[in-house]
């Protein structure tokens, strides 16, 4: 008796979905071993009856599985890889490498990898605690308006082509910008330091693909190798022709692996592009084992599948190592259309969402972020002291600009106050728009709000403010035209506000910025002096010396 318990019999296969008797005893979740003949076939259990079991194909094909063929218990759930090996790693849900092992530098870490189950329960109520560290995304507008903080769920939503996945790489990008300099070889010293002391902070990143094409894959790696950003993080693949069970756990792998990092005090972020494919991969399986559909044929429970997902992510008490893991679920719309099934349900799981709109970017807005129906309910929270300080004015100016907004359009006699209005939004817009995964740093971003804040930028020509910006952050070449009495203070500004990103804990705010207000006067006056005849005369002058 007690070895039927340990092996069943298969009775039937159709469509990956296996039927199988004899397993008595096994649990939901449990990996099934199939013996064939020269091939490795694997099942999951996912429906227990009075006496038998439905199992659904996760590695192997149907083809090399017949009836009868004996099933045995391995009494584990799912395993993927983790540890600090599976950073510049491609993998597969199940944890096997898909990289091109012969091709790679250093081989080194495949000695740091180990297995571990993807099923886990969320952290209880007493070892979380409550978000108050941010994450800088890099980008202004969600910075600035839509703070995330370290153990928050921000959902990633819009149409087809706005720009989610652009924005979601541009996240990890920007975690260059927190990471040590010496962060790309941390791999040589880290297994030193990990138990004394750490050096330095690193941000992992696990980026999971469900139901992609592998193009996209080849072409994301590319462009986080370009950027720098391919050594800390790990890309997690599951293409559109492989089985629907794959595509379902890949989800739960990525969280799995993040809160390897989580454990060990780190502050990992996983993005999930996209649950609408997560969904649908469930559905699929669920109306192959006969469960009864619901609304939109997706079973009753998909609502269950997305939260026991999501609130995994949670910020750790000290006493849990502090550390935290951070998820960016993203979902696709149609049409704009939020109030659909699985949209509203993942808005109502998460802690705000990020919404991408198509109008903005038929007007050319990247990122289009839509500041009136994104929200971050943490919000301010999880935002530095001199980031909330510099950003508070913005808001206010942001939301009188669309506030008058419209009488701009109708009417060209403004009032001076009103029409002050309109100029300083129309300057927040063009500061807010960045091209294709550029991201701003924790200084540029301050030095910027607070620079726009106090209207140094309200006499600029919109299309040159990112080169206003650009040359005061380039000390160097600014100082080269500045007067010899100025040239000091400049440059010794500049060289603290290089490092301010360093000092901005401990630095005293209110000495930086009365100081920054001074060099912003001062570079102001000299940019309308010097650099904008520069420019004019380099637009026009071939055309007014022709003239």
């Amino acid at each position: 008796m007690h070895s039927l318990q340990k092996s069943g019999l298969l009775v039937s296969i159709q469509d990956n979905v296996l039927v199988s008797v004899g397993l008595l005893d096994c649990f939901l979740g449990e990996v099934i071993l199939v013996y064939t003949e020269g091939t490795e076939c694997t099942g999951l259990v996912l429906d227990l009856e009075l006496e038998a079991a439905r199992l659904v194909l996760i590695k192997g094909t149907q083809r090399s599985i017949k009836k009868n063929f004996t099933l045995h218990r391995t009494f584990t759930g799912v395993k993927t890889t983790a540890g600090f090996g599976v950073l510049g790693l491609t993998i597969n849900p199940l944890g096997i490498i898909l990289n091109d092992l012969y091709s790679m530098e250093d081989s080194s870490f495949l000695s740091e990898l180990l297995f571990i189950e993807i099923w886990n329960n969320s952290p209880g109520i007493i070892d979380r605690k409550q978000i108050t560290f941010p994450v800088l995304t890099g980008i202004a507008a969600i910075d600035c308006f839509i703070p995330i903080g370290c153990g928050q769920r921000e959902l990633i939503i819009g149409d087809n082509n706005t720009g989610k996945t652009s924005l979601a790489i541009t996240m990890v990008i920007s975690q260059k910008h927190v990471i040590n300099a010496a962060d790309y070889v941390w791999r040589a010293f880290e297994s030193v330091a990990f138990h004394t002391t750490r050096l330095q902070r690193i941000v992992p990143c696990i980026y999971v693909f469900i139901g992609k094409r592998r193009s996209e894959l080849v072409r994301i790696q590319n462009v986080l190798a370009t950027k720098g950003a391919l050594h800390y993080t790990c890309l997690l693949f599951s293409g559109s022709d492989e089985l629907a069970s794959l595509q379902y756990l890949a989800a739960y792998a990525g969280c799995a692996i993040g809160e390897w990092f989580r454990d060990y005090g780190y502050h990992p972020i996983v993005i999930y592009d996209d649950l609408s494919e997560h969904a649908v991969a469930y559905r699929q399986i669920a109306l192959l084992l006969r469960r009864p559909p619901g609304r939109e044929a997706y079973p009753g429970d998909v609502f269950f599948v997305h939260s026991k997902l999501l609130e995994r992510s949670a910020q750790l008490s000290k006493q849990c190592g502090g550390g935290s893991l951070t998820s960016f679920p993203i979902i696709e719309t149609k049409g704009g259309d939020i109030s659909s099934y699985i949209p509203t349900n993942v808005i109502s799981i998460t802690d705000g969402q990020i919404f991408l709109s198509k109008s903005m970017v038929n007007k050319g807005l990247r990122p289009a972020v839509d500041l009136g129906l994104s929200v971050s309910r943490v919000g301010s929270k999880a935002q530095l002291k001199c980031v909330k300080y510099v950003t508070k004015k913005i808001k206010r100016d942001y939301a009188l600009y669309k506030a008058y907004e419209g009488l701009s359009k109708v009417s060209s006699d403004l009032d001076v106050t009103l029409a002050g209005y309109v100029k300083r939004g129309t300057a927040i817009i063009a500061f807010l728009k960045q091209s294709l995964y550029s991201t701003y740093n924790l200084y540029q971003m301050v030095i910027g709000f607070f620079l726009l804040s106090e209207g140094f930028l309200d006499n600029i020509i919109l299309n040159n403010i990112v080169l206003y910006l650009e040359l005061f952050f380039n000390g160097t070449f600014v100082a080269m035209y500045l007067e010899s009495n100025m040239e000091l203070v400049f440059f010794a500004s500049t060289e603290l506000i290089v490092s301010y990103d360093s000092l901005f804990k401990v630095f005293k705010m209110n000495t930086f910025f009365k100081q920054l207000q001074l060099l912003g006067s001062l570079y102001e006056s000299f940019y309308l002096q010097t650099i904008e005849p520069l420019i004019k005369n380099a637009l026009y002058g071939t055309a007014i010396n022709t003239i």
